[in-house]
């Protein structure tokens, strides 16, 4: 395995408007680091993160994922690594109860009911929201909505 499970170089986007998102951005996250992506409205945070799991794919830089170059042969891969939540929860949540919103993912990889179960609990309890699986995500407080969707 990597020693980085993200590294990303000389990173460049510009949306269809000619709008420049990214500029050369490169850095490397190694396994147990925490980053927090700071910016001013429109400095290319959403933008950069869209590119780390696939939704915006440039072309120009590269991007590693683990031990996965970030293509389009290799994305499915690394959609089974890298998730995205939501600012507001409620844009993420719209199954009828949690276990249906947290097995949303999973179901849509194609994976094994089983699979699909153990991921669904590990999840949860990671998040210390277990007990949450049966219930409704619009009968859940702000706090447990960002837990469930952190899941």
């Amino acid at each position: 395995m990597s020693h980085h499970i993200v590294e990303v170089k000389n990173l460049r986007f510009a949306y269809p408007d000619g709008t420049c998102a990214l500029k050369d951005i490169s850095f490397r996250i190694t396994h147990g680091e925490s980053v927090a992506v700071v910016g001013e409205n429109g400095a290319g945070k959403s933008t950069l993160l869209l590119h780390l799991n696939g939704y915006l794919m440039s072309g120009n830089g590269n991007i590693r994922i683990g031990d996965y170059p970030l293509t389009k042969e290799t994305l499915k891969e690394v959609r089974r690594t890298v998730g995205m939540v939501f600012q507001d929860p409620d844009d993420q949540l719209f199954m009828p109860t949690v276990y249906d919103d947290v097995a949303f993912g999973p179901l849509n990889l194609s994976l094994p009911p089983e699979e699909v179960d153990i991921r669904v609990n590990n999840a949860l309890s990671t998040v210390g929201a277990l007990h949450l699986k049966s219930r409704p995500p619009y009968r859940l407080s702000g706090g447990e909505k960002r837990a469930v969707s952190i899941a």
